[in-house]
């Protein structure tokens, strides 16, 4: 079985040698089980140099260097089109994989004939799991996320579960689904190109199709400010997560639903984030961050209904 690793990096250069190291140590640490590897790096136009940073780290991976941002499904694609393994393993270049993590998702796919996607577990700078994803973009999982709950049915399994969603921060995926369903949906510009995909996974209801969570194969973040609740990251990045969230969001609902949908999704974030705004107001319970982000919200929410036209229209600035 050969793997082919795809990373896509955009101004990642303090993070990118620690996670090729952590791939190349699997890699060789893996030799004896008869697998070979190739990886695929595609710099989406960084400005920090991360290209040249990462080809130096290891010379022998494969680099694309875009001279615009094309976003995350579009240079994913590319990668993807020039990989030769029978799977393709997505890793962020945020995280470094953890030793056996790579042998414990091939174990699913060579133990279940019907596995399609498998994804590991994320765990922190203190080894303690995020929280996962499990459920795609919809009612119970948006609202969860307005409310800012974090229960997961998989964020204490132990053992490979059945979900419908996984992110592709780690994962892997069979080459040959990729033929059959075609590629990443590159109008997903800034996020949810995984949502997309798994979504036409569970659509096609093919019972030969299944994803699975893998909690045995373990992925760690490098910075402990990566992959934060998007309130905190809003403290550090600004609006600019949240624009793309909500065109992102926005687009997956007309696509998988109807324009209606999409605008009940994007008036509820305005409702409950007003909401949410008004009790940050209240001494002790809310703070400058806190407003700011259900302001940004409730703005980029508007901004997306009109922009993309309930996502018929995407991406727009």
């Amino acid at each position: 079985m050969k793997l082919s690793f795809v990373i896509v990096t955009n101004n990642t250069s303090k993070f990118i040698g620690r996670c090729l190291d952590s791939i190349k140590q699997t890699i060789e640490n893996q030799t004896a089980s008869k697998f070979d590897a190739e990886i695929i790096v595609v710099d989406n136009a960084s400005t920090d140099d991360c290209g040249s940073v990462a080809k130096t780290a290891l010379p022998e991976i494969e680099l694309i260097q875009n001279s615009e941002n094309k976003g995350y499904a579009a240079a994913a694609n590319q990668a993807v089109e020039r990989a030769t393994g029978d799977l393709i393993v997505f890793v962020d270049p945020r995280i470094e994989v953890l030793a056996g993590s790579v042998r414990r998702l091939m174990d699913q796919f060579a133990t279940n004939a019907s596995c399609a996607i498998a994804g590991g577990k994320v765990v922190g700078t203190d080894n303690l799991g995020l929280k996962t994803v499990d459920r795609l973009p919809g009612l119970v999982a948006n609202f969860k996320r307005m409310f800012g709950c974090t229960c997961s049915k998989t964020r204490n399994a132990e053992q490979p579960t059945k979900v419908k969603f996984v992110p592709f921060t780690f994962a892997a995926v069979r080459s040959d689904i990729i033929n059959k369903l075609g590629q990443l949906d590159e109008r997903f510009y800034a996020g949810l190109a995984d949502a997309d995909f798994c979504r036409r996974i569970v659509k096609s209801l093919n019972p030969s199709y299944a994803i699975y969570y893998v909690p045995q194969a373990t992925a760690r973040v490098l910075d402990k400010f990566s992959f934060q609740p998007e309130c905190s990251d809003y403290a550090l990045h600004g609006s600019a997560l949240i624009k793309a969230r909500t065109r992102s969001e926005q687009m997956y609902f007309w696509k998988h639903y109807c324009p209606f949908t999409a605008l009940f999704f994007g008036g509820m974030d305005m409702i409950v984030f007003t909401i949410r705004y008004a009790a940050y107001l209240i001494p002790g319970v809310g703070s400058k961050d806190k407003r700011g982000y259900a302001c940004s919200v409730v703005c980029e929410s508007a901004k997306a209904i009109l922009s993309t036209q309930l996502g018929s229209q995407f991406p727009a600035e």
